[in-house]
């Protein structure tokens, strides 16, 4: 129920970026594979799922405690930049900043619920790692969230 939560929340939270289509190409679970995020949460992990709900999120349970890693591959809508999205997010009452050193251009976020958000536009493509670890600090959300997109990105054209 809690990652259902949290990927609802996802798509609330971007809007448009999280309708975009699905890209052609690699699968969202083809970015990660368990053993990155397990070295990253620093927990087990279980292998990357499709979502059901949403076709372009790949899931990974980490820990027994419910928390969850996912991410996101969807197409850049033209106009897209970290900028355009951290104000639309603030419009919404969401903490959000740009975040340099990620791609063409990054933002984060802290959408509620624990959770933490890297999104990153690279070429053609937007990536979007949401992070909820329960029961741990948003500074270690944020790390591992930063350490998950740099493996997803090195695997995007």
């Amino acid at each position: 129920m809690r990652l259902l939560t949290a990927l609802l929340c996802t798509s609330v939270f971007l809007g448009t970026a999280a309708a975009q289509p699905p890209k052609a190409g690699p699968s969202p679970c083809a970015l990660l594979t368990k053993a990155e995020v397990q070295a990253a949460v620093g927990a087990p992990a279980s292998e990357g799922v499709i979502n059901t709900t949403n076709k372009s999120v790949c899931d990974f349970k980490a820990g027994d405690t419910g928390s969850t890693v996912s991410v996101m591959l969807t197409s850049k809508a033209p106009g897209d930049t970290a900028e355009k999205t951290v104000a639309e997010l603030k419009k919404r009452k969401i903490d959000a900043e740009v975040t340099p050193g990620f791609g063409d251009s990054a933002y984060a976020s802290s959408p509620g619920y624990g959770m933490q958000q890297l999104g990153v536009y690279k070429g053609s493509s937007h990536v979007i790692v949401t992070v909820l670890l329960l029961g741990s600090p948003d500074a270690k959300s944020k790390a591992v969230g930063q350490a998950i997109m740099r493996k997803a990105l090195a695997r995007i054209p």
